[in-house]
């Protein structure tokens, strides 16, 4: 009886240091709180709205308490506490997730750096019933100073459906700049000269040749924490009138085209001159979607250099912003602009790149037929279309004159001659000024040689 007493004596004692140690482990548990500040910018101009994320799996919350710090300067910006639902607070607050906006310049902080600084303590009972205690800490920069532009091109020219270029200094903590014309932008980048500011950009532009409305273009820029400048400078564009072409489409030119276009799905059952419409219209749209798709990842580095060559002893067929009316049996049925230069040489004649670049694609290109087109840096391209045959691949570097395939007459050609166009940021422009030696020395090189960009 008293073994059976002692044995019960000591199961019972068990269970209860069981009991005891697991309210210990519990109560007394030693994991901290998880912190968490969400949306939290590296550098803030103004009030932003962050999220403070604290969580407990254990013991759960018991105060949460978020601190500024500045120098000897200390706010209290946000607290929470949190009461205690029974013994193992099973029923307490284990997840907690707070937006606020932060805005410490309201709370009167000046630029510079600034400590954001968040406590959180559980409900444990270690630390003498104090809880665990977790500490976040994260330096933000106020910078409300807006980055500082100017202007360095004194001369700027343009012209209707031409191009420029425009040279300015930014402050070294600029992150983004370039210039604006209307609601087009016109990426700005920075050049291998510094200045006293910070550095200097270049950047190039392109007046649509359809522009109508009054122009308002600004040099613009923005720093890391978001603060925008403006700034103005001189400036003339020039009108200019395009000349207007009558094209004649007949069934033999339409029989001979529309086999190339097999792969667009047209209906055999549509007329000729239907075919043709969709081809000139829908299919030009996407083209030229799909090239400025193309154009929107540019070399940072200028790759051009010197004067521009064009296909040799060529004659030019058809100019720049060409205003076309086709006529069909002698009745309009379409017009469109044509946004390049047609340069005939003899059938088959080698084509050269115009300048060094890289080249970002190479094939089948709807109207324009086989076609190579070449970035030369810093938003600045060369199309070439129609030819016949392709002797380069995408990716591969090219050097002036180097011939890149021979002219033809694939896609919507009437005859054998090479198209070719430029644009600068995604805009057509005029390819005569680029072939101009001395339009291209006083508007672009000069330009780049005051700064020491060239």
């Amino acid at each position: 009886m008293k073994v059976k007493n002692y044995y019960i004596v000591i199961v019972s004692a068990a269970i209860a240091l069981s009991i005891f140690a697991w309210l210990l482990t519990n109560i007394f548990e030693t994991e901290k709180p998880v912190i968490k500040i969400k949306a939290l910018p590296e550098f803030i101009s103004s009030p932003k709205r962050i999220f403070i994320v604290v969580s407990d799996k254990k013991m759960g919350l018991r105060e949460i308490r978020t601190e500024l710090i500045q120098g000897k300067k200390k706010v209290l910006f946000f607290k929470k506490t949190f009461s205690t639902q029974g013994l193992l607070n099973k029923k307490g607050i284990h997840d907690f997730r707070k937006g606020v906006v932060l805005d410490p310049i309201k709370l009167g902080f000046s630029d510079g750096e600034l400590i954001l600084q968040v406590y959180a303590r559980d409900c444990s009972k270690r630390n003498k019933f104090r809880g665990n205690i977790a500490v976040f800490k994260k330096k933000v920069i106020i910078d409300t100073l807006p980055p500082s532009i100017m202007p360095k091109s004194r001369l700027n020219y343009f012209s209707i459906g031409g191009s420029g270029l425009i040279v300015y200094e930014a402050s070294k903590d600029t992150v983004k700049s370039g210039i604006y014309l209307n609601h087009i932008f016109f990426s700005g980048y920075p050049l291998d000269a510094h200045s006293r500011m910070g550095r200097y950009y270049a950047c190039y532009i392109g007046i649509p040749c359809d522009l109508k409305s009054s122009v308002d273009l600004f040099i613009w820029a923005k720093d890391r924490a978001g603060n925008i400048s403006v700034a103005r400078f001189y400036y003339r564009i020039k009108p200019k009138r395009f000349r207007k072409r009558n094209i004649i489409i007949t069934d033999r030119f339409l029989k001979r085209v529309l086999p190339f276009f097999s792969y667009c799905k047209l209906n055999p059952k549509d007329p000729l001159v239907k075919r043709f419409l969709k081809i000139n219209r829908k299919l030009r749209e996407k083209n030229s979607r799909f090239i400025k798709g193309l154009l929107t990842n540019t070399s940072k580095k200028r790759l051009w250099k010197g004067a521009w060559v064009s296909l040799k002893n060529a004659k030019c067929t058809a100019r720049f912003a060409d205003h076309r009316f086709y006529f069909y049996k002698k009745r309009l049925i379409d017009q469109q602009f044509h946004m390049g230069l047609d340069l005939a040489s003899i059938a088959n004649a080698p084509v050269p790149a115009s300048n060094s670049g890289r080249v970002i694609y190479a094939g089948r290109l709807g109207i324009y037929g086989l076609s190579v087109i070449i970035d030369h840096g810093q938003g600045i391209f060369s199309i070439y279309g129609h030819m016949s045959r392709i002797d380069v691949e995408k990716g591969q570097d090219i050097k002036k004159g180097e011939t890149i395939g021979v002219t033809g007459q694939t896609g919507l050609a009437g005859g054998d001659h090479l198209h070719f166009s430029i644009m600068v940021n995604g805009i057509f422009v005029n390819p005569e000024e680029w072939l101009d030696y001395h339009w291209l020395r006083n508007n672009i090189i000069r330009k780049l040689r005051v700064v020491g960009g060239y």
